[in-house]
């Protein structure tokens, strides 16, 4: 069984947000039991960069075709990374910018539709000889719209966040060829624009996303299905939730060479103390309690405009709180006041240092995940690598990775609130300022020992990549 996976981003070769992770760990998973390629942009610098920090060696690449798509001379370069072949669709004028998808004013570019199209042509020239075609979030959409055309069967569309969905006014897609354009429009019409992601949705074979609760959340409410959940819930038998995993190697407080001090499940208590001790010095804090981490974009859908009204209500001195993370301004300023307010207890950074992430992971006794939505979440995985317990909200991936403590004291690995509000979150951190050392200790013990490996959702692909083509014989 021979897999392409198509993706505007994988590390080591590029990454703006989560998918990148996913498509530098995923396909790796998966070739333990599958031929896996995937099919990527070659950003020029972005690119360069990025894969210097991961390897002491420069990216080697040859050239495996030459075409030209719409007067654009496109190459498509071949490499390998850890065993997985990758193909890297490359021109200068497209894909050689600043960003990946947005502009240096933050806006996508102009020419948007036309560089994900023609990465579609590029990638299509390639899609023969594989069973499976999976692509990943609405910028691959037009490689599902070639594959039916071409009547290349079997595709799966993966939903990672359905926030973001492609839609456009309709003149913006002029340049399509006849054929695409009646397809798309056919399939994607949405309130007189066209949505990308819409049209994926109806013509790829099977759809998933990042995790069973969210599968189900983004059919049930028009909160969550962002105005797709009446198509979602009309396909709902073509519609599969898997948990995303997290690279265990990766992060591992062991082997981890970011933190003070390395520990595994037999020596954490000891580990997390020094681990605290010394980022609560770097900081400039007094050790007060327990400590509570964030590291994550701070905005309105990771809920963190409720952070500093929920923290207000605590008995200040009880406790430290240390943040990393960037976003919304007002958001940030909100949080930033209260190390300007308390700064012998919480340390505010704005910015992302991957060395000082690890650090609050390692340090932290809990860590705050307050999302309004939460395709999967990454966090409280790692959380539980390193020993530190979740505060979340009861959403998406996050109420299917965690069980709270107060409703089930023998299995709980963290505390979950309903939503994402000031007093449920006070109400939270209140309970664990109270929770006793006995008892975070056992905590720590049980949630270090959760599997949240690749392995465990690469099978469950593997079943869908069956399935699909037991489907077509």
């Amino acid at each position: 069984m021979k897999i392409a996976m198509l993706s505007m981003e994988m590390v080591p070769f590029s990454k703006v947000g989560g998918l990148a992770d996913v498509m530098g760990s995923l396909p790796i998973a998966l070739s333990a039991f599958s031929k896996i390629s995937v099919i990527t942009p070659y950003y020029g610098q972005i690119t360069e960069n990025l894969y210097s920090k991961f390897s002491d060696q420069k990216l080697n690449t040859v050239t495996f075709k030459e075409l030209e798509i719409l007067n654009h001379k496109v190459k498509i370069l071949k490499t390998e990374y850890k065993g997985i072949e990758v193909f890297l669709v490359s021109n200068k004028e497209l894909f050689e910018r600043e960003g990946i998808y947005l502009d240096k004013e933050g806006k996508p570019f102009e020419d948007e539709v036309l560089r994900y199209y023609v990465f579609s042509l590029a990638a299509e020239s390639l899609l023969q000889d594989f069973d499976v075609i999976h692509c990943h979030d609405w910028h691959t959409t037009f490689t599902i719209i070639l594959a039916k055309l071409k009547n290349l069967k079997n595709t799966i569309f993966t939903i990672h966040n359905i926030a973001y969905q492609g839609i456009f006014e309709t003149e913006k897609l002029n340049f399509l060829n006849e054929e695409v354009k009646n397809l798309l429009f056919q399939y994607g019409e949405y309130y007189g624009k066209i949505n990308l992601m819409k049209a994926a949705i109806l013509l790829s074979d099977f759809v998933t996303t990042v995790s069973p609760n969210y599968a189900n959340e983004i059919q049930n409410s028009s909160e969550f299905g962002m105005g797709l959940e009446n198509i979602l819930k009309q396909n709902s038998h073509k519609i599969v939730g898997i948990l995303n995993g997290i690279d265990q190697e990766l992060w591992n407080p062991k082997k981890d060479k970011h933190i003070y001090f390395n520990y595994s499940i037999e020596n954490v208590e000891e580990g997390k103390k020094e681990n605290k001790r010394r980022l609560l010095n770097d900081l400039n804090l007094k050790e007060a309690g327990y400590l509570f981490g964030i590291v994550a974009r701070l905005d309105h859908q990771k809920g963190f405009d409720i952070l500093a009204n929920a923290v207000e209500n605590l008995e200040i001195g009880k406790f430290n709180l240390v943040v990393l993370g960037t976003g919304n301004v007002e958001i940030q300023n909100s949080i930033k006041k209260l190390s300007e307010k308390y700064p012998e207890f919480i340390s505010v950074n704005i910015g992302f240092d991957e060395a000082l992430a690890r650090k609050i992971y390692a340090a932290s006794d809990f860590f705050i995940i307050p999302s309004r939505f939460e395709p999967c979440g990454l966090s409280q995985m790692i959380s539980y690598k390193y020993g530190t317990i979740p505060i979340a909200t009861r959403v998406g991936g996050l109420k299917d990775t965690i069980i709270d403590i107060f409703e089930n004291k023998e299995n709980g690995t963290g505390i979950l609130i309903d939503k994402a509000d000031p007093n449920l979150l006070y109400q939270a951190m209140n309970k664990a300022i109270n929770l006793s050392t006995q008892d975070l200790q056992n905590l720590r013990k049980r949630v270090m020992q959760l599997d949240f490996s690749w392995s465990k959702s690469a099978q469950k692909y593997i079943e869908l990549y069956q399935k699909l083509l037991s489907l077509k014989t």
